[in-house]
């Protein structure tokens, strides 16, 4: 366990570090590239780190560098990036899929200027649930005290899309709007019973909810549940949650759950060179790039450009086709 945690705490290290190590006298001459990713304990900040690192090897060549900047995750950084207070942004697909359609929190009005620049990691549908709740199956959740996330949040909305195919209404269970990043310990003091978390894992989080005297597992879903699902939604694919970094969680093994990409996103008006240049930087650093969180471990070179929901950026265009990702 200690090793996967050094490399997660390493990671998000690392993406502090390409902040604040730099010369002072690049911070103030140099132009810098931002990404909005996420809390900094969480899995967004860390690959904002990651994508940052990689330009940053051509800093001198590029003329600039890139910075990651934590934020709230997902809706947040569809607005700041649309409003251009930010230059890169990482999303949940849902959410892009909201603001390219004019649905969810855009309906009626349609964010048309974002634009799609890489395919990231799967981040898992995940609800941890503690053992002596009795919660087996996301069935058995009715009557139980079920966090879900903050008001407006990624979690509130896909935990609404689950509970509604379940047939769940609200009165059915207590639902309750902590923030994500409180529901270990509320969990742990058993101010609830559940929760929910759409995340790549490891998680620091999830780690967190293992380690209190309560015992903790992660819940299951059917396939079929799965399947039905994943085809009523064009941003939503099946997936399995990898239990090997939690080493005190109660029934260990692959979960079957639900998957959602975390997608690398820009502006239209975006500099082309300056995303031609971030996809390239990644791409030719591969390897290395899997290497910087776990989480990034299992992506596959040619879906980097596949299932972008929003359309993709002519920098990032020019690139795959160049390598032959796309035609």
């Amino acid at each position: 366990m200690k090793p996967v945690l050094t490399r997660v705490l390493g990671s998000t290290f690392l993406a502090l570090l390409l902040v604040y190590t730099l010369p002072v006298t690049s911070l103030a001459t140099e132009p810098i590239t931002t990404i909005g990713t996420g809390g900094i304990n969480g899995v967004y900040y860390s690959t904002g780190g990651a994508i940052a690192k990689m330009f940053n090897k051509k800093r001198q060549e590029f003329g600039g560098w890139m910075a990651n900047q934590a934020t709230k995750g997902s809706v947040e950084n569809i607005e700041i990036v649309a409003d251009g207070t930010v230059d890169f942004g990482i999303s949940q697909a849902n959410f892009l899929y909201f603001a390219e359609n004019g649905e969810g929190l855009y309906a009626n009005q349609p964010k048309k200027d974002l634009r799609a620049v890489l395919g990231l990691y799967i981040e898992d549908l995940t609800l941890i649930a503690a053992v002596d709740a009795e919660i087996n199956a996301p069935v058995d959740l009715k009557g139980k005290r079920v966090n879900i996330g903050a008001v407006g949040s990624s979690d509130e909305q896909t935990t609404g899309v689950v509970l509604e195919k379940l047939g769940m209404k609200p009165e059915d269970l207590t639902l309750l709007n902590y923030p994500t990043y409180s529901a270990s310990e509320k969990l742990q003091s058993d101010d609830i019973d559940a929760y929910f978390y759409t995340v790549g894992h490891p998680n620091l989080s999830v780690m967190e909810a293992t380690k209190g005297e309560r015992k903790v597992h992660i819940v299951p879903f059917d396939q079929t549940f799965i399947d039905d699902l994943v085809a009523s939604r064009a941003y939503l694919s099946a997936s399995k949650i990898d239990t090997q970094y939690y080493d005190r969680l109660v029934d260990k093994g692959p979960i079957s759950t639900i998957g959602i990409r975390a997608i690398l996103f820009t502006r239209a008006n975006m500099d082309e060179k300056t995303v031609y240049q971030v996809v390239k930087q990644v791409m030719d650093n591969f390897d290395l790039f899997r290497r910087q969180h776990p989480a990034l471990a299992d992506l596959i070179r040619m879906e980097v450009a596949e299932n972008l929901i929003a359309p993709l950026h002519s920098g990032a265009e020019r690139y795959f086709r160049e390598v032959g990702l796309i035609q």
